[in-house]
Parts: C-alpha cells; structure tokens; sequence
C-alpha cells in the first residue's frame, strides 16, 4: 500500500465529506452493502470509474468503488468485497448504524473512467470490481449503450453477484484468481465486438493474462483496453 505523507493526509481529511453509516448490510458470503448519508451528496454526481477512500491509518488509506448515488436522497452505495482481514475491512466491519463516516472526495484515473461514445463496452474483473460494473452498466442503460461484463466470484457470491449486476456473466472462482475468466474469455474471444471498450479492473496478476488473450484472440485495439488494478498478489493494497 503506498503512504501518504501524514501533512498530506491531513489535507485531504480537511476536505473530506461528514457522512453517516445509513445501513451496512451482508450479501453472500463475502460481499456487503455499504450506504452512506451526507448533504454534500444532495445534487451532487460521479463519473463511473470513480473511487473514493476511507483513512485506515496516519498515512493510510483504503480505496473503495462507488456503485450508486441517490442525489435526491443524499445517499452513497458502495459494495465491498470481505477478504478476511485488512486494517479497510476491520475499519468498516467496526462501524454500526448512525456512526460518522469521513467519506474523501471522489475521482479517478483520465484514462480509467466512463468515456462518452457509442462502443460497446465490456467490463472484466472479480468481486472488487462490482461496484464498477454497477456504475457503467447504469450510464450504459441510460445513453441506451451496449453493456457486457464478466466477473468471476467466490462460488458463495455468485447469487448475490447476479441479483446485484442481472446483465453480467458471473462464474465461480475455481483455483487460482482470474483462471476462470480467463477461460471464458479464450472461449468467447470470437463473439466479441471488435469496436468494444474494454475495462480490466480487480486482480493485478489477472489483468495481465487478460489483456493478453484480449490482445492475441481478438481484434479489439490495444488502445480501447484500459487496466486498474486494484489489488494484487504479494501487496497489501493498491
């Protein structure tokens, strides 16, 4: 996980959203619901593709994937994926109902967001990565866009997946992260638009395999495949 500067860190907090937990609510075996309430969120909007942060720590922070805002309501939806442990997870895990929140401004990579267009778009990636595929799949439907996605789950997960995203291929983790997508992928190499936008988000070791078979089966430009990792074998966080 890289640091940030304690003075740094302060800056950021100082700008910050006040929120409150609204509601924390368990899907499967290892996702969960978070809602967040703030005025600063009344009107406000996201681009998809963007993260937001949590401070774990004096030079920590925890990067997580909005998936909607109610703008009317003042409300925040982010779905998280439990790993087991991490300062992130035992952060959350310790709020209850009511508690403050310090919610960190939102935004994200230029070439990792929502680009306006008429491509069809695919999004590829595994738990982490379902707040993403919300967020595209609901500015895909609304500029009446073609939208796939693919993501590969804990076989626990794979029923709250498909409530959570219904237009998504979901499949079950079998061995390895990504081997099953990465499969899939091989499979299906054929059937995809070669004007698609592809995004790869989630596993770091994943992307790379991916992004091969998208490179070495299917026409698709290496320009129209974007990457961001979020996590990876051997770090602690991204």
């Amino acid at each position: 996980m890289v640091r940030t500067p304690g003075f740094l860190a302060d800056q950021v907090m100082k700008s910050a959203h006040a929120a409150t937990l609204v509601s924390r609510r368990d899907l499967g075996h290892g996702l969960l619901e978070l809602v967040l309430g703030s005025d600063d969120f009344r009107g406000a909007s996201f681009v998809p593709g963007d993260s937001t942060a949590f401070r774990t720590g004096r030079t920590e922070f925890r990067h997580y994937t909005p998936a909607r805002l109610d703008a009317e309501r003042g409300e925040l939806s982010i779905i998280v994926h439990k790993h087991g442990s991490g300062p992130g997870e035992e952060l959350i895990l310790g709020w209850s109902d009511g508690d403050p929140v310090a919610v960190c401004q939102w935004g994200s990579k230029k070439n990792f967001r929502w680009e306006d267009g008429s491509n069809p778009v695919l999004v590829v990636g595994d738990a982490t990565v379902i707040s993403l595929v919300m967020a595209f799949g609901d500015r895909a439907a609304a500029e009446g866009r073609p939208f796939s996605a693919l993501l590969e789950v804990e076989p626990g997960d794979v029923e709250a997946t498909r409530e959570l995203v219904p237009a998504a291929t979901v499949v079950a983790r079998d061995g390895a992260h990504g081997l099953v997508a990465e499969a899939w992928l091989q499979r299906h190499a054929g059937e995809l638009d070669p004007a698609s936008t592809v995004y790869l988000a989630g596993h770091g070791q994943s992307i790379q395999r991916q992004r091969r078979v998208l490179l070495d089966l299917t026409p698709i430009d290496r320009r129209g495949i974007r990457t961001q990792p979020y996590w990876a074998d051997g770090k602690t966080g991204l």
